[in-house]
């Protein structure tokens, strides 16, 4: 029984030294006593596939790898410890969960925290500390006494109080009767000197630096059944009488010496002389062999001559992770070397993960992330945590679709790609009509028609609708059948076993494993082995999840909600695990953790300060000053940072002396939002070993380089095409080009298979953002024989015609949301009004007799009979619209006293509500004949007319409700963007006959603001006064005749100063104001005349097919603003062919003037 050590610096030989003597023996005496190497998890495979390929070994049976936990096993099945029930990480999380659920209300510190996202990992993680350094509950419970004294350690004594608690039931649950993975070493050194099969055997240890005490327990029995313990450190000299320097480059695995050394001595194992290796074999460059020897010296001194290392500064990762990618492309084509002669070592993996599997997979290269991923975004985990939650949630649109989208809930034989849209259209018919809760679990056929407004299209539901109908309920099966089957058994389960059980048959009714096994086979077919995998993995781990529920809680009673959270607990500790699927890959690895060999070239990404060294967080239950009380209590647990930071010089010599051949390190300037990075110390480091280091620089753009680095860029036929748009790009704007670019472009013009795709992506250098002109055979296709238009519909055109061709041509349509918008609540408003008049007239009342309460139970009736026909019932959906619902009845009944008290001091009084014109309308259309013969009518509604009689005749105005505040603007009628108001009191007046009989004059044209206004005032008020302060807000704004005795017809009690109902005064010499908004009839008529002249204009527009994208600018409005359709026609004012059409707004007399010379142009 012995103990030996192999040391050496990096590079000199210690683990080629141990597989030789395997080697040896197994050609010598290939039955003799077993040999062990022992060497870390994620070193297993490797260190297996090497021993395997050995020229001339028969076979080795004698030799078998295995890491610590891998022994356990071994042991275990041979000693009886593998018949013990196994709990894994996940098991446990579900267990930790549990207990803290059953005995929260005993918590201290961690009542709150315990419900936080990643809580139960933390707690986990230090359990597995405590079970690594032998840490029992009654240790906890004696530290939290020790410390308790102290009021200033309350807080740790009270966090110590609840990891005892937890710790303890944890233990409780898990004696005798489950064995924890963390367990495994603890018993692996309890039944080492019951296995016959480790008498004598040979172990080799390898790969390691520091141990835990766990580990030391098992080396300790190892040494005292084995013939010998060969254990290899990476040290220059052995400490068996003396402890490391702090700051010793090799601190770590100094101490690791002298632990085992302590140990063997006081056990009376026998120490053999050392290995000492002190040649350095690896590194087949001088300078790597100069940046391993003087790594920690300081000063380092200089390398003369150019190394094997370089350097390399990204302007952001994207733009690394491309120039690592391009560097290993020339080194696999140029150099000779194989993909898996190249590793790339990073630190912050988690911020380049996710470009560099892009960036690797459009460049070509094979490669390999050494890294756990977590199974919660997998298919399979998102589907079992998501409809759990719809069934929690009361069927909540976001649950439902996350379980949709997982396609997992679809038949097996059905066609992908139709399944998906026909979810896609069951997903807008839930937002639409606001479908949860028992709207996907009653009987009741869900019904499809289309809504307008407050009516219907139509009464008679369609064909096509009916057929919606149809789709819709087989969709709604397909989803909500095996869901509410599983709510089922799941309510009707009382213990875990039988919630488990609920979750297990649902999945085996969707058939999952086949799903998956498909699945599986098409990323294989794909080449994806790393996704085929995963697949496999997914299943399993889920049937073990399930499994170690139902073996630690299977018996437990539980409901639903207990359930829930114990079963996430688990399933968010679920991670991949996988090996190398192929051997000639590029390796990918954490430079920490990473125990690599035989790597020729090394690539060290990511460089940047706080990363080399790092600046550790206080993340976890410990703080730094929790983990130094504790130590210094007598508590041997995990260091803390300041310990952890001392190990950064030995990181960071394992990092750069990784590579035999050559060595790359890299860095960027700029994170992914821009924030400028520093580069690592280490740098500097480099520099100042190395004077005439290459260093290089890695852009986004080869045109910001000179033409000698550009030509690096050139390295594979994907991304080459993406740098030659740039060139050509360039020379489009007469800058210089390098020539080789042209040899890069004939080479897409003369491959067949490369030429349509550069074809495609070269076309962006001539991309205009612009439209062509529609044919007038495509306008008919579009717009029909004759056009049938609304007013909003010409304004529409005149703001911007594209968005006119993307609404009305294209009949694009934004997604309709079950919630209330500004149309809703004005179509509400509208026909409250029109209800409200309905019920004067019937009931033979006047509305200047309307009292206040009078207007309110109008108000409410009126709401009362319209929210079931207003947007799918929203307003009765919800206590919150149900709110909603009072704040509209009270703006209603406050707008309809307002309406009466307009009526009491007025002689104009309603002969038109909701007044229609248009084909086979109360009004006929207005009328224009085309260009080309196309008939252009328009259509509409009138929100009210007015009519008043005196001695010069009858005058008619127009009122329009408006539920926000609104002016008429001279110069947007101009313009044509505000059309509405003169066009509908053109109908009235042009046929005045129809409407009241007789010939009409016009009175004017007037916005009703339809609110609940408040009063800002600073002092007392009395109620009268506050209701005519009230009453002012609801004067109406517009345009009106210049008529003064038109005006005081308006208002009754007008004489003299500003009227309290229209925008408009009398002065004391008995003319208006010049406040007023008016204008003379004949002012009318141009504005009559023009807006009908501009209809032509835009009919004519629109039949001959312009859909220019042409918005307008107004000061600082423009149409774009709240455009749907920016996303289509992507106008950019940075284009030189995208610019907005200005428009100066105009004074009232200039717009009038001009109007007046147009019109006198037209005539002559």
């Amino acid at each position: 029984m012995s103990l030996r050590f192999v040391i050496g610096r990096t590079g000199t030989g210690k683990t080629t030294l141990i597989q030789d003597e395997i080697r040896k023996k197994l050609a010598e005496q290939p039955d003799g006593p077993p040999i062990l190497y022992i060497v870390p998890e994620q070193m297993t495979f490797l260190s297996e596939y090497e021993l395997v390929q050995s020229k001339g070994l028969a076979g080795m049976i004698r030799a078998q790898v295995y890491s610590f936990t891998r022994l356990a096993w071994r042991i275990f099945q041979e000693t009886g410890g593998a018949s013990r029930n196994h709990v894994t990480s996940t098991g446990l999380n579900m267990l930790i969960k549990k207990i803290i659920e059953e005995h929260k209300n005993e918590l201290k510190l961690f009542r709150q925290a315990s419900d936080k996202t990643g809580f139960i990992q933390e707690v986990e993680q230090i359990f597995t500390e405590f079970k690594h350094y032998c840490v029992k509950p009654e240790d906890l419970a004696q530290k939290r006494e020790e410390v308790g004294f102290f009021q200033s350690q309350k807080a740790l004594a009270d966090k110590m109080h609840d990891l005892e608690l937890i710790y303890r039931h944890y233990e409780d649950a898990l004696s005798g009767k489950y064995l924890d993975s963390n367990d495994y070493l603890r018993l692996l050194a309890e039944s080492i000197d019951k296995s016959r099969f480790l008498k004598n055997a040979e172990v080799y240890i390898d790969g390691f630096h520091s141990f835990t005490p766990q580990e030391y327990l098992v080396i300790e029995r190892l040494l005292t059944v084995c013939s010998r313990v060969s254990v290899s450190l990476m040290l220059d000299r052995p400490f068996k009488s003396e402890t490391p320097d702090e700051l010793y480059l090799f601190r770590m695995t100094g101490e690791t010496y002298e632990n085992l050394y302590e140990l063997a001595s006081q056990g009376g194992i026998a120490v053999e002389d050392d290995v000492i290796l002190r040649e350095t074999f690896k590194f087949k460059h001088d300078s790597l062999k100069f940046l391993e020897s003087r790594h920690a010296d300081r000063p380092a001194g200089q390398y003369s001559g150019r190394p094997a290392v370089r350097l390399m500064q990204s302007v952001n990762r994207r733009a690394e992770i491309e120039g690592i990618a391009r560097e290993i492309r020339r080194l696999v084509m140029e150099e000779g070397y194989r993909y898996k002669d190249i590793a790339v070592l990073m630190r912050n993996g988690n911020q380049y993960q996710g470009e560099m599997e892009t960036i690797f997979y459009d460049y070509d290269i094979p490669y390999f992330i050494d890294q756990k991923r977590s199974m919660l975004n997998h298919p399979l985990v998102e589907l079992i945590r998501s409809v759990l939650e719809v069934i929690s949630s009361n069927w909540r649109y976001e649950h439902v679709f996350r379980a949709i989208k997982t396609d997992l809930l679809f038949p097996t034989e059905g066609d992908l790609n139709s399944l998906r849209e026909q979810m896609d259209r069951l997903e807008n018919y839930v937002l639409a009509y606001g479908i949860k809760g028992n709207g996907w679990t009653k009987k009741d056929r869900w019904t499809y028609r289309r809504f307008r407004g407050l009516e219907l299209d139509s009464m008679v539901q369609t064909d096509e609708e009916k057929e919606i109908e149809k789709e819709l309920a087989v969709s709604r099966d397909i989803v909500a059948l095996p869901i509410l089957r599983l709510a089922r058994r799941l309510k009707k389960a009382e213990t875990g076993r039988e919630l488990c059980e609920a979750v297990y048959f649902f999945l085996e009714e969707l058939e999952i494993p086949r799903k998956l096994e498909l699945l599986s086979e098409d990323a294989e077919e794909k080449g994806q082995l790393v996704a085929s995998r995963e697949h496999d993995q997914a299943w399993n781990g889920v049937m073990e999840l399930l499994d170690q529920f139902v073996e630690i809680l299977g018996d437990t009673k539980m409901t639903l909600e207990d359930f829930i959270p114990v079963i996430n607990a688990g399933l968010e500790e679920m991670k991949f695990s996988l090996i190398p699927p192929a051997i000639d890959q590029v390796f990918v690895a954490n430079l920490e953790q990473s125990r690599l060999s035989h790597v020729k070239v090394s690539f060290v990404a990511g460089l940047n300060d706080g990363v080399l060294p790092a600046k550790f967080s206080e993340g976890g239950v410990f703080s730094d000053e929790d983990r130094a009380s504790l130590m210094d209590a007598g508590m041997n647990i995990a260091p803390d940072s300041r310990r952890r930071l001392l190990n950064e010089e030995f990181v960071a010599y394992r990092a750069f002396t990784s590579a035999e051949e050559q060595l790359l390190l890299s860095w960027s300037l700029a994170d992914d939002e821009g924030k400028a990075l520093q580069p690592s110390p280490y740098i500097e480091r480099i520099k100042g070993m190395f004077p005439e280091i290459v260093e290089t620089t890695a852009v986004n753009d080869p045109a910001e380089l000179s033409g000698d680095d550009q030509f690096e860029y050139i390295s594979h036929p994907d991304s080459a095409a993406a740098y030659l748009t740039g060139q050509l790009n360039l020379k489009k704007r007469n800058y210089p080009v390098e020539p080789f670019w042209w040899d890069v472009y004939n080479f897409y013009m003369s491959d067949p298979l490369w030429k349509r795709k550069a074809d495609r992506i070269l076309s962006s250098l001539f991309f205009k953002n612009g439209t062509k002109k529609l044919s007038e055979d495509t306008s008919k296709d579009l717009y029909g024989e004759s056009i049938t238009a609304s007013v909003s519909r010409m304004e529409l055109f005149n703001s911007c015609p594209f968005s006119h061709f993307a609404l009305h041509g294209l009949k694009l349509r934004d997604r309709e949301i079950f919630r209330l918008e500004a149309p809703h609540i004005g179509d509400l408003f509208h026909a409250a009004l029109k209800w409200i008049s309905d019920q004067v007239n019937k009931n033979n009342l006047k509305w200047a007799n309307l009292t206040k309460k009078q207007c309110e139970q109008l108000a409410m009736e009126a709401v009362a009979f319209l929210a079931p026909k207003l947007q799918n019932h929203i307003l009765l959906s919800s206590n919150r619209y149900n709110y909603i619902k009072r704040k509209l009845e009270q703006v209603i009944g406050r707008a309809s006293y307002a309406m009466s008290g307009h009526a009491k001091e007025s002689g104009f009084s309603p002969v038109g509500l909701e007044l229609a014109f248009g084909p086979k309308q109360q009004l006929p259309p207005l009328a224009f004949t085309l260009k080309n013969g196309m008939k252009m009518e328009l259509q509409g509604r009138i929100d009210r007319v007015d009519k008043a009689e005196n001695d010069n005749g009858i005058y008619l105005r127009v009122i329009d409700y408006k539920s926000s505040a609104r002016e008429l603007d001279l110069s947007e009628i101009y313009y044509g963007l505000s059309l509405q108001m003169l066009t509908y009191l053109d109908i009235i007046i042009t046929y005045s006959k129809q409407l009241i009989g007789k010939e009409a004059f016009p009175a004017g044209v007037f916005y009703f603001h339809l609110h609940n206004p408040m009063i800002q005032t600073d002092k007392i008020m009395t109620l009268s006064e506050i209701e005519e302060e009230i009453f002012k807000k609801f004067r109406m704004k517009g345009l009106v005749l210049e008529d003064p005795e038109l005006v005081r017809l308006m208002d009754f009690s007008l004489e003299t100063g500003e009227s309290n109902i229209i925008s408009a005064g009398i002065k004391k010499d008995g003319t208006l104001s010049a406040r007023s908004k008016s204008a003379t009839k004949e002012e009318l008529g141009l504005l009559r005349r023009h807006v009908r002249s501009l209809y032509q204009q835009s009919g004519n527009g629109i039949i001959s097919g312009k859909v220019d994208i042409d918005p307008y600018r107004m000061k600082d409005k423009t149409p774009c603003k709240f455009c749907l359709y920016k996303p289509v026609c992507q106008f950019d004012p940075a284009l030189p062919e995208n610019e907005f059409r200005l428009i100066q707004p105009e004074k009232r007399e200039t717009v009038i003037t001009r109007i007046r010379e147009e019109g006198e142009e037209l005539e002559n």
